[in-house]
């Protein structure tokens, strides 16, 4: 099947990822807010939360028809107030179905924006973080990210170095354990140099038969005006040889290390991805898009996409020069801040990646990574072959991502979020 016509299959109007298509029960507004809410958090997640915001303003929302509830913290306890409270710093409305999806964890914050689906009566998008993760926490239980509390331990109950890294050879036990405690795992020498020059050959040749525009890659430019491709999506429905990774039994058995419940994607999800850096004949790196701290599911949709397991086969060497994988260690499975603080960040288990070809590395869709922008001018090649909830077929089309089922897909406030939101 061919990749051209990139327009009608993005930025379509889409409503498959909505609780009400997925038959899922609706919930009213009020009295979620005046009895289940606060029986949750006289239930004890209270305290699981108020750490978070102690101190902070109150964030209220609110219906088109009037309805509205604020989110208070008042010494140490989370209570909700009827109406919009005089300090709230944020009130945001939104119509009862976006609400919903906002519930059930299927469009966050940032889904909601870029879908145009609130409005900002008081305050703007910049103050949600400060609630964000103590809101979803409240909704579905997802807990907070909570860097002062990780005691990561190794199996020995020894603390994690959190920069150690494995070889095929090393046992399963140990590295499965590291990935399900860190949300990523570097394994050495997986691939010799025949395999990589094969799959390298491979992604180069799709790279060439690419056109700017067309749906199986992205592109950007740098400041003279040279347009590059920064990433190339579903690779398998172009290289049967790309495909058979996803059958590949050490790719299966890397992946099976994280103990999830997921399957390969090459027809959905972007299927296998490849992500470039490229360069062209002036000493200076192009401008392309950098990966900022993200999750996968940064729009939503996590209870249908996530688990999501990513296994990244290194066709060039990746260091800080070359815009290195950065992952914050712990932070898959839970809801974490975007906005940090430098001395907070300095404070933060931030872990740069550094592989060389061959090298394989294992992350979880769900954690905090980024990959931010080149320092030199080194190549850089990462060939990910993806694998996702069973959901996802449940919900998507062939050629559709996630993002493209929210309503309003792509009608927000600027494509370059959701694409650096929806990056690997």
């Amino acid at each position: 099947m061919g990749m051209t016509g990139a327009g009608s299959g993005v930025g379509h109007d889409a409503d498959r990822g909505t609780f009400s298509v997925l038959g899922w029960p609706a919930v009213c507004f009020d009295l979620f807010h005046r009895v289940e809410l606060p029986r949750r958090l006289e239930g004890g997640l209270g305290e699981r939360i108020a750490w978070d915001v102690a101190g902070r303003a109150p964030i209220a929302l609110c219906m088109p028809d009037g309805a509205a509830y604020s989110y208070v913290e008042d010494r140490g306890e989370v209570r909700i107030v009827p109406g919009v409270s005089p300090d709230a710093e944020l009130v945001v409305e939104l119509e009862s179905g976006a609400w919903q999806d906002y519930l059930y964890e299927l469009r966050t914050s940032h889904g909601l924006r870029e879908s145009r689906a609130v409005r900002f009566v008081r305050g703007e998008f910049a103050d949600w973080d400060v609630w964000e993760p103590a809101i979803r926490c409240m909704y579905s239980g997802t807990p907070i990210y909570h860097p002062a509390a990780l005691d990561l331990r190794d199996l020995a109950d020894r603390p994690i170095d959190l920069h150690r890294e494995f070889t095929i050879r090393d046992e399963p036990d140990e590295m499965a354990h590291f990935l399900r405690a860190t949300g990523y795992l570097v394994v050495r020498q997986v691939f010799d140099a025949d395999r990589v020059e094969e799959l390298a050959g491979e992604v180069d040749r799709i790279r060439g038969l690419c056109r700017d525009g067309d749906r199986g890659s992205l592109w950007n430019e740098d400041p003279n005006g040279m347009r590059s491709p920064y990433r190339l999506t579903y690779l398998g429905m172009r290289s049967p040889r790309i495909a058979a990774l996803a059958d590949d039994p050490t790719v299966r058995m890397l992946c099976g290390l994280a103990g999830q419940d997921v399957v390969a994607v090459t027809d959905r999800d972007s299927g296998q991805i490849a992500v470039l850096k490229e360069f062209g004949t002036a000493p200076e790196p192009l401008s392309i898009p950098d990966l900022p701290w993200h999750k996968d599911c940064g729009l939503g949709g996590c209870p249908v996409t996530c688990p999501r397991v990513h296994v990244g086969i290194r066709l060039d060497a990746l260091s800080q020069d070359s815009s290195q994988l950065y992952a914050l260690a712990g932070s898959w499975g839970t809801v974490a801040h975007e906005r940090f603080t430098p001395a907070e960040w300095d404070a933060l288990p931030v872990v740069g990646i550094t592989t060389e070809p061959g090298d394989v590395t294992v992350h979880m869709g769900c954690g905090m990574h980024a990959g931010p922008a080149t320092t030199g001018a080194p190549r850089r090649r990462t060939l990910y072959v993806q694998f996702d909830n069973p959901r996802i077929f449940d919900i998507t089309n062939e050629y559709e991502t996630y993002e493209q089922v929210i309503p309003g897909y792509g009608s927000g406030y600027g494509s370059g979020d959701l694409l650096a939101l929806s990056g690997r």
